[in-house]
């Protein structure tokens, strides 16, 4: 446990001293903030408005994209630059185990996330001169983005340790969510195909219980979209569901990691 403790207070501090954590965080901050406060009252006539309600839900919707970008970014370099500079051996031949070097770093990264979100609070204080907002909403927002924003960083965690290289193990990450949410979308169309096969009177009934059965997986994966899933957060629903769905991403991606990790201790 100290060393969990010990390598996640070394990864905070990396990102509270480099000049990537501080960019990272002013570009977050910078642009959630514009478009909240400037172009969403202008272009749709909601956000910070007066006569509007006082709603975060398109803070948070925009967040969810942009922590799609920042999670990898800040979690790119958590394994990958320790095999650049070499220093992985050194920290490996310690006694330290692979799942608390993984541990440890997601802990790190994690806290600087919610460092980030932190100035974010703001907006909830401002949102008392317009209205009275709906507390138990924000809370499920800001809920919703830690567990996205955990799922993130725990899968550039996974790529940061197949590569030394931090803008492969980036491109790797955003391509993995891409796949991710290009299936959720494609999966409503499947479905839809499968039911309009299985209605031509001229399929068999084999067929016809085979479509009906892809039918019923494809809805359901495509219920699991993550976009989907935070959007219920959004609207102040904080279901199960919803956290065990990211939860099992989190502890997947890390638990892959943690094997990958293993692989070059103990090839």
């Amino acid at each position: 446990m100290s060393a969990t403790v010990a390598i996640a207070r070394r990864e905070l501090m990396s990102y509270v001293l480099s000049p990537v954590g501080a960019v990272v965080t002013a570009l977050f901050l910078f642009f959630t903030g514009l478009v909240y406060f400037v172009a969403a009252p202008l272009l749709l006539g909601s956000g910070f408005s007066p006569g509007q309600p006082a709603t975060m839900r398109l803070f948070f919707e925009i967040s969810v994209w942009v922590f799609f970008l920042v999670g990898p970014a800040l979690s790119m370099r958590t394994v990958s630059d320790e095999l650049r500079l070499g220093t992985l051996e050194m920290l490996m031949t310690a006694p330290v185990g692979e799942t608390q070097v993984i541990v440890g770093k997601f802990i790190g990264a994690l806290g600087f996330l919610l460092l980030m979100l932190a100035p974010t609070l703001v907006f909830v204080v401002a949102l008392e001169w317009y209205g009275r907002p709906d507390y138990g909403e924000i809370l499920s927002g800001y809920v919703g983005l830690v567990l996205v924003g955990s799922a993130f960083l725990a899968s550039g965690i996974l790529a940061s340790t197949l590569t030394s290289s931090q803008v492969l193990a980036y491109l790797t990450t955003i391509f993995l969510w891409l796949v991710v949410l290009l299936a959720t979308i494609a999966l409503p169309n499947l479905a839809a195909l499968a039911e309009g096969v299985a209605r031509r009177p001229d399929t068999s009934p084999i067929v016809v219980e085979l479509l009906g059965a892809l039918e019923t997986v494809a809805r359901f994966l495509a219920a699991g979209s993550p976009i989907a899933r935070m959007r219920g957060f959004i609207l102040g629903l904080m279901d199960s569901f919803g956290i065990v769905y990211f939860v099992s991403f989190t502890i997947v991606f890390l638990v892959a990691a943690i094997r990958s990790l293993g692989l070059r201790r103990w090839p």
